[in-house]
């Protein structure tokens, strides 16, 4: 066999064998997919307590106490709040959830309306044979049983969850002797690299979800006043949800800006305009003032990548995929850039970097 029929044969071998340890680990990564979702979400909170366990360290303070004493002072808040806010709170979703099938046969005929507008008479025909209360409490009944099913997700979310706080805890105290012992695996060549970029990732992961909060905070708080200031029903609730399913960016606001103006609409037409008008006004206060402030241009991506990494990430992994899609499509493009486009563009200083982040 000539020398050059060997290196072929060893080359095809290699290539064959590079795309079998793939395969399985793929393979291996979808098997496990709960737990990977899990301990990416650890590594996130973990990159946001971070900051806190190293500066009180310095003063002597432990990170254990740290991160138990963090831990207690979530769980008092969330008390006080409950013990003041679930009682309107729920009077308030009982009366949301009672006259919801109402505001589906609403939604239901105003699509009628703009198919007899729009001259479909064989689809206008047969949504005006409709029921549309029928209908609407068969979609409330099946919603109500779907919520009713979920008792089995609830019991693994909430084991879930002690799983990244347990995961959290022990990111945060061990930090200092973790890294460390990963960066042995690396050749020695490409430590001092990576070790490099451990606190930009971890200021990067960081920053993004004490900023997503804080906006989260700010939004409930904008738009829970101004439906209360414009009399919209449940306006409590409504700023809620809104600041709840800000966590998820788009999506979220979308869903709770259409609710809020079929409530509101249910009103008074010109009340769900202006609710219409308090959501514009918000949008543009959050982008142009909340997010540059709170989260800042060093964690910000370009409304296009946000949105491709939403649906990538919900479409694979559903709700916990959307959560975790924008830090780790941010984390990524950091280290993309890091290894790859400064190492080809060698001239490129951090100011100049043309960057699909900004």
């Amino acid at each position: 066999m000539s020398p050059d029929t060997a290196e072929k044969l060893t080359l095809i071998k290699k290539t064959i064998a590079m795309v079998v340890v793939t395969g399985l680990l793929l393979w291996a990564c979808v098997q496990v997919q709960s737990i990977l979702i899990c301990t990416f979400m650890a590594i996130i909170l973990a990159s946001a307590i971070a900051p806190a366990a190293e500066i009180l360290e310095t003063k002597k303070i432990p990170r254990t106490v740290t991160v138990i004493g963090l831990y207690i002072l979530i769980a008092i808040v969330y008390v006080v709040l409950a013990i003041s806010l679930i009682p309107v709170i729920k009077e308030q979703a009982q009366q949301l959830f009672s006259v919801a099938p109402q505001y589906i046969k609403q939604v239901l005929e105003s699509v009628s309306k703009l198919e007899n507008f729009a001259g479909n008479y064989a689809g206008a025909d047969a949504v005006n044979n409709m029921d549309y209360t029928t209908m609407a409490k068969d979609i409330g009944t099946k919603a109500i049983g779907k919520t009713i099913n979920f008792t089995q997700d609830i019991f693994e979310a909430i084991l879930n969850g002690i799983f990244i706080l347990f995961l959290t805890s022990y990111f945060v105290i061990e930090a200092d002797k973790m890294w460390p012992h990963l960066l042995l695996w690396l050749p020695e060549e490409r430590r001092e690299k990576a070790a490099s970029l451990i606190r930009p990732l971890e200021l990067r992961l960081g920053g993004y979800v004490r900023g997503q909060l804080l906006v989260s905070v700010c939004v409930a708080l904008v738009l829970g006043t101004g439906l209360t200031l414009l009399r919209v029903k449940y306006s409590l609730i409504l700023g809620l949800i809104a600041g709840l399913m800000n966590i998820v960016p788009f999506v979220g606001s979308i869903i709770t800006c259409v609710f809020s103006i079929v409530v509101a609409a249910n009103q008074s037409p010109m009340l769900g305009l202006a609710t219409f008008g308090l959501f514009a006004f918000e949008q543009w206060l959050e982008s142009n003032f909340i997010v540059p402030h709170l989260i800042g241009k060093n964690v910000d991506l370009h409304p296009l990548i946000v949105l491709f990494s939403l649906l990538i990430g919900g479409t694979l992994f559903g709700l916990a995929g959307a959560v975790i899609a924008v830090p780790l499509a941010s984390a990524i493009l950091f280290l993309a850039r890091e290894f790859y486009l400064k190492p080809t563009n060698p001239d490129l200083n951090e100011d100049a970097t043309p960057t699909a982040e900004s």
